[in-house]
């Protein structure tokens, strides 16, 4: 920690800012979906896009850990759309977020987000996805921070206390947000869902359906996309208990076969909303649809 009390950072707050993701973030798997400790790397390979994420001494980033990172990216668009400069390391009020992001203020609140940075830059990701308008790749193993420090002071009780935090974030991702403006606007609502599936959910239904009225996907390939380790069976059930608490922010979930057979028809006649529960998995649809505007034209790619 650095308590130097000349320290002379510009500090910024995104508390009434838009808040911003970046793509490639919210359409692979790239973070634990679990808050227990991660170890165990994972690959994501669908043939055209490669991930490999591996652990550093404090385990795996988890998708709770990423809020971080979301915070990072909000506070350079919004310098972007200001039309002031950016580079890639960037200071904020440890404050801030906290606030922003639920997380209280609290002296525990401090160290999970001092574990948070730990882990994010530990982790070490290796992928085909490129970046920038020179759609350059990292070929080696990068971090998503390359470093931080965290800045301290004294309060009015004499107890020492974070102040402020400064952090490089890794270049392929200040390319993806800079140069390519590769962003998307999501809910706040997003940090108070409390389950990492739910928070996987609601990122790829932002990213695929947007704001159209409707997008689908089977429940393989969907677990896939999430990253989950759950079996099929069990995934099954936690989506149908997310689907029924109708826990996301702008979208709704369903499940639904995909062009029943005439026996699998008579089925779902005879048992009704639940004749899910006995289809084959690969025969079931997972179907996002827009709380709010399933009568609206799709947006374009360049987003709100």
């Amino acid at each position: 920690m650095d308590d130097d009390a000349q320290v002379d950072l510009f500090l910024e707050s995104i508390i009434s800012a838009p808040v911003k993701d970046e793509r490639a973030l919210m359409e692979f798997p790239f973070f634990s979906l679990q808050k227990q400790k991660r170890i165990k790397p994972f690959i994501f390979d669908d043939g055209t896009v490669r991930i490999e994420v591996n652990p550093g001494p404090y385990g795996i980033a988890s998708i709770w850990d990423k809020d971080v990172l979301i915070y990072v990216t909000s506070l350079l668009n919004s310098r972007l759309e200001r039309g002031a400069s950016v580079n890639r390391t960037i200071q904020f009020p440890a404050y801030d977020f906290l606030r922003l992001t639920g997380r209280g203020t609290g002296k525990q609140a401090y160290e999970l987000f001092m574990s948070a940075l730990d882990r994010l830059q530990s982790t070490t990701i290796r992928t085909t996805i490129t970046s920038g308008q020179n759609e350059e790749r990292e070929r080696r193993g990068f971090s998503w921070i390359d470093s931080y420090r965290i800045v301290e002071r004294i309060n009015s009780r004499g107890q020492r206390v974070m102040a402020a935090v400064e952090l490089t974030l890794n270049k392929w991702m200040f390319r993806a947000i800079v140069e390519n403006r590769r962003v998307l606007t999501i809910d706040r609502g997003y940090f108070r869902l409390k389950m990492g599936l739910e928070r996987r959910l609601y990122e790829l239904a932002r990213k695929h359906c947007g704001r159209q009225p409707m997008w689908k996907i089977s429940l393989p390939r969907l677990a896939e996309k999430c990253g989950s380790e759950m079996e099929l069976r069990n995934f099954k059930v936690y989506l149908k208990k997310i689907s029924e608490a109708d826990s996301l922010p702008q979208y709704r979930i369903s499940l639904a076969f995909d062009k029943p057979d005439p026996e699998q028809q008579r089925m779902n006649e005879d048992l009704g909303t639940d004749a899910w529960r006995w289809g084959r998995n690969d025969r079931i649809l997972t179907v996002f649809t827009h709380k709010t505007m399933e009568l609206l034209p799709p947006l374009s790619e360049s987003d709100e």
